[in-house]
């Protein structure tokens, strides 16, 4: 027989299903940490937003996993159907000969033969068999279409197997789950669904692992609410929690927007299977729920077990740490990142990490990154911002000579402040005649025309007076 729990396309549906939801998340969760200054307004702004497009799920307002059995078709009596085909099992032997067909067959499958056997199969007439024959003939045939790797005749002959209605009963509920097995392993979830229903009438006991197939075969066809309950259900049966399992459910309650239920799952799920992957979620999750110094206590674990190691991965930690207020270990995040390659050295990142040296007070650290930055950058602009820092360590020919460069690059996004601090640093080196020349040009514009003046009458007045 095929064995019940080693079908391994129902694993891999269940981890398409989950990494096809997952990373819609992601990428919305990575989209709204983009600013330290903005992440918290834009994760609750998701989180109102979820709420609003999709009301909260509780688990009380789920439907049953498990439908009753279809009308008509209601359980049956298993001791008198067991009686009934013991008797009719006495009354239809298999003939010797048919015995060492099936045999002969079975051991070609064994040997990885399968179209031997299915040949031997072949010369057997089902017309000149009895049911239990038949029915012996189909199980076998189904397992040899198996074995050559055509399900759907698998199923036809499983389903030939199970309608003589004559093989023992713990057989053919086999029978019946691998057809529901084979089903999901083409993707035809509606048949799926329903072969799993009429294996639930006959079955004598609870298989988690039924719960789990209806919970992928409902994920599969947008039954999310249904889905979640099955899933659910084959949590709560199993003797222990299969990560499979948790990652649909996992998906699930994020594919319904709905992170408060997510989170313990995924809280579950790196405790028991400490994989990169949850701890990034859970990480992301938290974010969603304004839970931050939990995703920056998250992050940080996950990073310190070397398990963050993609350039958005540490500058979302990076963030993390600027928004809670911590800059000196976000600096050394991305210093290590950019250091090794994690990060790559392009303008964004450089600055983000000159402004985490700035903001943890270590001046001259940042500079070094914030001239790389200036100097591979499209426009000017990261050359004001270096000839500010200069400014500020009073080291004026630097920050003119800074500024100059940002003049000459251009595409600077407040040109007058540009001009006007570069007057002020050729001012404070002494030389008046190329300040006021600047301060010239700082007139020219209106934001900076007033200060300009100003800077302008005091080089006049500070001349007159020699």
């Amino acid at each position: 027989m095929i064995a019940k729990r080693t079908l391994p396309l129902i694993a891999l549906a269940a981890a398409l299903s989950f990494f096809a939801a997952a990373p819609v998340y992601a990428q919305e969760a990575d989209a709204a940490a983009g600013d330290a200054a903005t992440t918290e307004s834009s994760a609750a702004e998701e989180v109102e937003a979820a709420e609003e497009s999709e009301p909260e799920v509780h688990p009380e307002d789920i439907i049953d996993a498990i439908p009753g059995p279809p009308p008509g078709q209601e359980r049956p009596d298993f001791v008198e159907e067991m009686l009934s085909r013991k008797s009719r099992a006495f009354a239809n032997p298999v003939n010797t000969r048919i015995n060492r067909y099936l045999a002969a067959a079975m051991e070609q499958s064994e040997e990885q033969s399968p179209e031997v056997g299915l040949a031997l199969i072949g010369r057997l007439n089902p017309k000149r068999l009895n049911a239990m024959e038949r029915a012996k003939v189909y199980q076998i045939e189904g397992l040899l279409h198996y074995g050559a790797g055509d399900l759907d005749q698998t199923i036809k002959s499983f389903q030939k197997s199970i309608d003589e209605r004559i093989l023992p009963l713990d057989q053919e509920t086999k029978l019946r789950f691998n057809v529901a097995q084979l089903m999901a392993g083409l993707y035809k979830w509606d048949d799926a669904i329903q072969a799993i229903y009429e294996w639930f009438r006959w079955s004598q006991e609870e298989d988690p692992l039924a719960y789990y197939l209806l919970g992928i075969a409902n994920f599969q066809l947008g039954n999310f609410d249904l889905a979640i309950a099955n899933t659910r259900k084959a949590l709560e049966v199993a003797d222990e929690p299969k990560e499979s399992w948790l990652q649909l459910l996992a998906a699930l309650w994020v594919q319904r927007n709905n992170y408060r239920m997510a989170a313990p799952i995924f809280e579950e799920l790196i405790t028991l299977f400490p994989k990169k992957n949850y701890w990034v979620q859970l990480g992301l999750i938290y974010g969603a729920l304004e839970k931050y110094p939990a995703s920056l206590s998250i992050q940080q674990i996950a990073y310190e077990q070397g398990l963050l190691t993609e350039d958005k991965e540490l500058r979302r930690l990076a963030r993390a740490f600027l928004y809670a207020e911590l800059p000196y270990p976000a600096a050394k995040v991305l210093q290590r990142g950019i250091d090794d390659g994690s990060i790559e050295a392009e303008p964004d990142s450089l600055q983000l990490l000159a402004n985490s040296w700035i903001a943890a007070r270590e001046f001259e650290k940042s500079l070094p990154p914030l001239r790389r930055a200036a100097e591979i950058s499209e426009d000017g602009n990261l050359y004001v911002r270096l000839g500010q820092v200069y400014l500020q360590r009073e080291e004026w020919g630097q920050a003119a000579e800074r500024l100059e460069d940002a003049i000459k690059k251009g595409g600077l996004d407040k040109p007058g402040s540009a001009h006007l601090l570069r007057g002020i640093a050729l001012y404070n080196t002494g030389k008046l005649f190329a300040a006021k020349s600047t301060f010239v040009q700082a007139r020219k514009f209106d934001k900076t025309r007033k200060e300009a003046e100003q800077w302008l009458d005091h080089i006049e007045k500070e001349e007159n007076s020699t």
